[in-house]
């Protein structure tokens, strides 16, 4: 991995979304699960995993080729959360609700918002490698809650 390259790459994705918001770039994430990126609400940061989005384009697109997009469309998916105006009426809802499904049907509005956020910053770039990031996203979701996935396909 080119680490220039990636700082450009982040460069690219802040400037096309007027965003100065701070992002960090770590090797692993100091935890179990294959998390490539995540935004932090209390220090308004990204921090974006190399390592694991390696893995992640690795998993997904059986090579690195389109490792540089994977990173944009990441960070853009993050920038979604971080530019959320309902994020912390549902992170809130989160903390204070009980039961897996209504939990799940939170989570699952909080990844729709910032899926949409990034398609409207760079999907027509590559509408394929986007289009498949998002959907191995959001795919455990529609699996619990099939009802959605058929809304969103529809209005897709």
């Amino acid at each position: 991995m080119n680490r220039i390259l990636i700082e450009d790459t982040v460069t690219d994705v802040l400037t096309r979304s007027n965003s100065e918001i701070e992002v960090v770039l770590e090797n692993l994430f100091p935890g179990k699960r294959l998390i490539g990126g995540k935004y932090n609400l209390d220090d308004h940061r990204i921090t974006l995993y190399l390592d694991a989005l390696e893995e992640q384009c690795l998993i997904l697109f059986g090579s690195l080729e389109p490792f540089e997009e994977y990173v944009r469309v990441v960070l853009a998916h993050e920038l979604g959360h971080a530019n959320d105006p309902e994020l912390e009426y549902l992170s809130d809802r989160l903390v204070n609700i009980r039961g897996s499904l209504p939990r799940t049907r939170i989570t699952l509005r909080l990844e729709e918002n910032a899926w949409r956020y990034a398609n409207r910053l760079l999907r027509m770039e590559n509408p394929a490698v986007f289009d498949t990031i998002m959907g191995q996203s959001l795919s455990s979701y529609y699996e619990l809650l099939p009802e959605y996935a058929e809304s969103a396909a529809t209005t897709a």
